[in-house]
């Protein structure tokens, strides 16, 4: 009896933790280094669309240095612009970087890209100086939620590279992502993000237990050691 309750409770436990299994994205705040998001691609805001001051249209066709794609969405129904650091843009990107500039658009929507990723970043800074908070969502081809990351940056006008990373890593099946600015002083619709990075390939989902496994086995051990003291003499 208290071997068939043995091998319950393991099969019990075994289920649960199979339920656990899930891909856990790992927040990332820089480009390259340790600990970075280490892209191995990228989409190039120049390449695709022209020199700084050209339109970007609403819904149009990106694609990367390797030939991934994506459709390029703001979410308020209008058309960005491609803007240059130093030049027309006085933030905090680093000088001469490309820009892709909502122009109060709203969330920048970057729907379905033609290759599956597993990891997605960017600098990004609102318009106006002060305070600023950032959010990446990353979705499955079904539109579902599998990652996001939020993180708090100040805009100013130092023009010296301190605009924030915001991006996510080890996170299979990306087809689309969105940047938002949450909360800011001022139009938080308007924003613009650098070059973006990203990672092809998947990742093998990491084994998590769920929350209630190891209660499953804890109260597998106490009934079996209850049955063990029933049976002693």
């Amino acid at each position: 009896m208290i071997r068939n309750g043995l091998m319950v409770v393991l099969a019990l436990a075994a289920f649960a933790v199979s339920l656990g299994s899930v891909a856990e994205a790992t927040p990332v705040t820089c480009r390259t280094g340790l600990g970075c998001l280490n892209g191995t691609d990228f989409f190039d805001w120049t390449t695709n669309y022209g020199p700084e001051g050209s339109p970007i249209p609403n819904n149009s066709t990106a694609t990367s240095s390797l030939g991934v794609q994506v459709t390029v969405n703001f979410a308020g129904g209008g058309d960005g612009q491609l803007i240059d650091q130093g030049v027309n843009w006085s933030g905090n990107f680093t000088p001469g970087d490309e820009l892709l500039w909502t122009e109060g658009f709203g969330s920048l929507n970057l729907n379905g890209f033609s290759q599956t990723l597993s990891g997605i970043g960017a600098n990004i800074q609102v318009a106006f100086p002060g305070d600023f908070t950032a959010l990446i969502q990353a979705f499955d081809a079904g539109r579902g939620l599998i990652g996001s990351f939020s993180e708090n940056g100040t805009s100013n006008g130092n023009a010296d590279g301190s605009a924030i990373f915001i991006g996510l890593s080890d996170v299979p099946g990306i087809a689309s992502a969105t940047f938002s600015v949450t909360s800011c002083l001022f139009n938080c619709e308007n924003f613009a993000i650098n070059q973006l990075d990203i990672v092809t390939g998947a990742v093998a989902p990491v084994a998590v237990p769920a929350p209630g496994t190891l209660l499953l086995l804890s109260a597998g051990l106490v009934t079996l050691d209850y049955l063990r003291r029933r049976r002693s003499p």
